[in-house]
């Protein structure tokens, strides 16, 4: 016996189902808890006028809120990420500096290979992105230069170990 298909209603806003919405933090949710103390009867209540006054002051705020919350998004930096293999050899990988124009992903890897006297190439990484391939541990020497030569901002540069135990 085949079950039949449920039939699932979802949010216009959120896009999740209504049970869901409290927890993605959905504008229907905050609505209804507006209206919980609202009135249905046509004559306004003592305080009204206060209240309509709020009311688009409060929207306004919302909207300059949600602007700020777009513009505050994470932050962009560069990500460097030691990995071992062969347990001897290590590769040191610098990804992220596509959130720098002003930094040119193959000088950067020639310049690196240059520097530490290694390979340094440039790939596409997992998500598609170029990223540059040192071979050796120079996670610490790439970030420092990286802030010297090429002005990465070393507050938003990770240094991520993932080879040693």
């Amino acid at each position: 016996m085949p079950l039949e298909p449920v039939e699932v209603e979802y949010c216009s806003l959120c896009g999740c189902p209504p049970e869901y919405c409290e927890n993605a933090g959905c504008k229907r949710v905050k609505l209804e808890k507006e209206m919980e103390g609202a009135s249905v009867c046509d004559e306004p209540p003592v305080d009204a006028p206060a209240a309509e006054g709020d009311a688009p002051a409060a929207e306004g705020e919302e909207k300059k809120e949600g602007g700020k919350k777009k513009k505050e998004k994470k932050a962009k930096g560069v990500t460097i990420t030691r990995t071992t293999r062969n347990k001897k050899k290590t590769i040191t990988n610098v990804a992220g500096l596509e959130h720098y124009p002003e930094v040119k992903i193959a000088e950067c890897a020639k310049t690196l290979g240059k520097k530490f006297a290694c390979g340094a190439s440039v790939t596409k990484g997992p998500t598609g992105k170029d990223e540059i391939d040192v071979q050796g541990d120079f996670s610490h020497e790439i970030a420092d230069l990286l802030a010297e030569k090429f002005g990465v901002d070393r507050e938003t540069t990770k240094v991520v170990d993932k080879g040693r135990h």
